[in-house]
């Protein structure tokens, strides 16, 4: 006896209808997420960019307060004395040492800076030779009337060319016992001995207080690069959510098997609702549903998992 004929039309209605429903309320609240993200990509990347500009700020700071500190100590360290042991061609922080003060600095930054000063030598030696005629050599030895007449020369370390310019005019000397170049005709460089403890104390107050705002500059360049380093992880973590791809793959299968194809075979207009027919469109929604729900468990769980973890920080910190 022949079966009758069953219309598929409400059996694939009713999966699409079912289907499409639950395709657009997780669409939406998946939508309602990606707004989210959008909103905090852009706060998260606003807090970024006014912490790297600070980060700029600070790292100009530190630069400067290094710069002094430097400074000051490389001041300190090339006395007058030490100028005209490079200007006899010791270059080197050892013999440098030997001469000047005791200093903080280390010996690269003693080559380094005595290097610039050799060089400020020569050109200060060949500035003065070239401008000095043979009546200023052997009437006239005032570094200041010659620098006043001369307001061209570019001076970065006056002292070299202060001395320099004592070594060029001052009378020849042959008496076997000074060295070759003359030193003791320089003009009178005061004696370590004669300086006062009050002066002692205050270069040391001064350098004590650009050690200690280097410290602070540095402390502050080093706090804020970590801070900056959170909010850039902070900012991959927006922008880089975790799950969205995994839920809009499964709601994209769900939508495949549960609308998609239930139309398809809509639109084909069948005659009769057949087994075959019936239990793939069934085994399709089914698979498609267990997705959903299982994507959504992972994530409850996820977040079930974060939540406590971040419970139980806080609780350890307290």
């Amino acid at each position: 006896m022949p079966s009758e004929l069953t219309d598929p039309a409400p059996f694939l209605s009713t999966i699409t209808t079912a289907s499409s429903a639950l395709v657009a309320i997780v669409g939406g609240l998946l939508v309602a997420r990606f707004v989210t993200l959008s909103s905090e990509q852009e706060g998260a990347q606003r807090v970024l960019t006014d912490a790297e500009a600070r980060l700029e700020v600070v790292k100009t700071r530190a630069a400067e307060a290094h710069r002094k500190r430097l400074h000051f100590d490389l001041d300190s360290f090339f006395s007058r004395k030490v100028i005209v042991a490079v200007s006899n061609g010791v270059v080197d922080a050892a013999g440098l040492r030997e001469v000047g003060w005791p200093s903080a600095l280390s010996d690269t930054e003693i080559e380094r800076y005595a290097a610039v000063v050799a060089e400020e030598l020569a050109r200060a030696e060949e500035s003065c030779r070239a401008l000095l005629s043979s009546d200023e050599v052997s009437d006239r030895s005032d570094w200041e009337d010659f620098r006043r007449s001369h307001p061209e020369l570019q001076i970065k370390i006056e002292e070299a060319w202060e001395i320099k310019f004592a070594l060029l005019t001052m009378p020849p000397v042959r008496s076997r016992n000074l060295p070759g170049l003359g030193l003791s005709h320089l003009p009178p460089m005061l004696p370590r001995a004669s300086l006062s403890d009050t002066l002692m104390l205050q270069r040391g107050m001064r350098r004590d207080a650009l050690k200690a705002q280097e410290g602070r500059a540095q402390q502050q360049l080093e706090d804020l690069e970590g801070e900056v380093t959170r909010l850039r992880q902070a900012r991959e973590a927006v922008v880089r959510p975790k799950g969205l791809v995994l839920g809009l793959l499964t709601l994209s299968f769900f939508t495949v098997v549960g609308v998609v194809i239930p139309l398809y075979i809509m639109s084909t207009v069948p005659k009769d609702l057949t087994s075959t027919m019936a239990g793939t469109v069934f085994g399709l929604f089914m698979a498609g549903l267990v997705a959903l729900l299982g994507y959504m468990t992972v994530l409850a769980l996820r977040l079930q998992a974060s939540g406590s973890s971040s419970s139980d920080g806080t609780g350890s910190q307290s």
